[in-house]
């Protein structure tokens, strides 16, 4: 259920907005039960009245209150879901869309028949509101009636929930042209609940099980746009609801069953304060912490095993930076957060700079309410209490192979960031660039053990720039090392910056009529290197020297592995088959293969 409150009530008349082509996807005799929810706006961060004198963002309303919202909440006639109207709202900044929880639940129509009441009430209150404006600016009328129906709602609403809801159904149409995320917040006698809902240009559904909220008497919810950004919004649902028996809604991409964690951990994330070191910094100063000798025993352990780390905190960055310093780990941590933004949104920007997937974070945090928002936003990224430390290298996900090039993983990083700023100042295009780093590759068969080893953990842990996504346990990857008649490729990688080691492992199966690509793995240390592409040039014109009119190649597409497909269409490679998730395409080798000088090509083909 929607108050209705306008704080132009010329503003919404400006709205031109089309009918939607795709209808709500919740239909009314879907539901069988919902619950009573009055939504209104607000800002729990001002200090009402005295910020409206003091507060640049004040924006006076009708009843001379602070209009959070442009037009207050517009019902929009051009969309439909619960009512026969979109609850239309156009967030300024620090707006908040709050409701107070009934959890007792009403049928469909009885909760359409007191939304008509409640109307055609508000809209005879307006009017006389309107009338008595001059001697009543502050339209006490109309507050009265708010609060008069909140009191109504809690006699006959309130108490323990006489309904099991199956879900909170958020659905919307976002005018907006780009993505961005919504926060819901529910805190009540212990419990946190904070998830982001991302919302596409368009319409976006959503729901969460009911079992992740408390439904508790005036428990408070809370929704608004992320970093308190100006957004618009046209809500259809925004409900509790229980389902008609047989019904399944179809889940939003943030809670599908796919969003879980990496099999393997490969950064981990450390909170600061009462985790890295006992105290808060702000309260304590530096002098005041003392550093957790178990957190400072994991970091190297971890180190040792190639996991990176990075650190997540809510602090000032230049204090806490001190801090770090101060215990000789400003080395450790790649491109740290200190901030006040979401912890959710720092993971995701440290992942898009390391270039690795977010399921393979790991965050270590003290406070169960950082752990939730990052859980409920990020259900893919593994959270830990500082209580499990002692543990955590116990953990199978922990558990990943020592090779000589994980052991220099975060030196590489730190190299890899010297590439990137001297990347930054470089005036010419990206071929210039790569020509300029005196990239060299070096392709061998992998026959020592080190190497053996380097070569399967790719295989383990590679995602983003794997074709197949196969994996193997030791005694298979040696068998497939010795298999007569497959090519099993070692790539190495080093520049002007220093070695990136071996990179890539690839396997062709050349007992074929026609040689296959099997496996084609690579770091994503090297991506956007040009790499895989030299290596496929170089198969390709090795299997037209051998007489092979055709080359092809086994994928198995995935949402991580697209930017790697996309390096088979760029050598026009072409779908032969399609069948159960695996793509079989080729590359006629008639046609003599274009080469690029971006790097210099070693082969040795001999010993490894």
């Amino acid at each position: 259920m929607f108050r209705l409150d306008f704080a132009d009530k010329n503003a919404w008349s400006k709205l031109l907005q089309p009918r939607p082509s795709q209808p709500s996807a919740i239909r009314r005799e879907d539901v069988r039960q919902t619950s009573i929810l009055l939504w209104e706006e607000h800002c729990h961060e001002c200090a009402i009245p005295q910020c409206y004198q003091t507060c640049s963002l004040y924006v006076r309303r009708a009843d001379q209150k602070c209009a959070r919202f442009v037009y207050g909440i517009y019902p929009n006639q051009n969309f439909s879901g619960l009512f026969a109207f979109g609850a239309d709202i156009s967030f300024r900044r620090w707006a908040k869309l709050e409701a107070i929880l009934n959890p007792k639940g009403a049928s469909v129509r009885w909760v359409r028949a007191l939304n008509q009441l409640n109307r055609a009430i508000t809209a005879m209150v307006r009017f006389f509101c309107n009338i008595l404006q001059p001697i009543n600016p502050k339209r006490r009328l109309n507050g009265a009636l708010a609060l008069v129906r909140q009191k109504l709602l809690r006699k006959f609403f309130s108490g323990a929930p006489d309904t099991e809801y199956d879900a909170f159904v958020f659905e919307s149409f976002s005018p907006e042209t780009e993505t961005f995320r919504m926060i819901l917040e529910q805190r009540a006698q212990g419990h946190v609940l904070r998830h982001a809902f991302e919302i596409q240009p368009g319409w976006n559904l959503h729901t969460l099980p009911a079992q992740r909220f408390k439904l508790e008497p005036r428990a408070s919810i809370l929704l608004s746009p992320e970093n308190n950004a100006e957004r618009r919004l046209i809500f259809t649902w925004l409900d509790f609801v229980q389902f008609q028996p047989g019904y399944k809604v179809k889940a939003a991409a943030t809670e599908r069953k796919d969003l879980r964690p990496a099999a393997k951990v490969k950064c981990v994330a450390w909170d600061l304060d009462n985790t890295l070191w006992r105290g808060v910094l702000v309260e304590d100063g530096v002098e005041g912490l003392v550093p957790v000798p178990e957190a400072l025993e994991l970091i190297r352990q971890l180190d040792a095993r190639g996991i990176i780390q990075t650190v997540i905190s809510r602090n000032n960055f230049s204090d806490a930076w001190a801090m770090i310093e101060r215990l000789g780990l400003h080395d450790y941590f790649l491109f740290p957060a200190i901030n006040w933004q979401p912890k959710s949104g720092n993971l995701k920007e440290i992942a898009d700079k390391l270039n690795i997937g977010v399921d393979t974070f790991a965050l270590i945090d003290d406070s169960a309410f950082e752990r939730a928002e990052v859980q409920t936003a990020l259900p893919q990224v593994r959270v830990y209490p500082i209580e499990q430390m002692p543990s955590l290298l116990a953990l199978e996900e922990f558990d990943v192979p020592v090779t000589e090039t994980a052991k220099k993983r975060r030196l590489s990083y730190l190299t890899e960031i010297k590439r990137e700023k001297e990347r930054e100042s470089f005036s010419g295009d990206e071929e210039d660039f790569l020509r300029s780093c005196q990239l060299k590759l070096r392709l061998f068969i992998p026959r020592e053990e080190r190497h053996i080893k380097r070569c399967l953990e790719l295989i383990q842990r590679g995602n983003q720039l794997n074709m197949s996504s196969r994996r193997y346990v030791p005694e298979e990857f040696n068998e497939l090392l010795t298999t007569a008649g497959m090519l099993c490729i070692a790539m190495d990688c080093r520049d002007r910056f220093g070695e990136y080691g071996i990179v890539g492992f690839a396997s062709v199966d050349e007992r074929l009529r026609n040689p296959r690509i099997r496996d084609m793995v690579l770091s994503c240390r090297v991506a956007q290197r040009r790499v895989e592409h030299t290596f496929l040039r170089w198969v390709a014109t090795l299997e037209a020297q051998r007489g092979k009119s055709t080359l092809e190649a086994d994928l198995v597409p995935t949402a991580r592995n697209t930017s790697l497909i996309k390096v088979f269409d760029d050598l026009h490679f072409v779908l032969v088959s399609e069948e159960n998730g695996r793509r079989l395409i080729e590359l006629p080798l008639k046609v003599p293969i274009a080469s690029q000088d971006l790097m210099t090509l070693e082969v040795e083909m001999a010993h490894g």
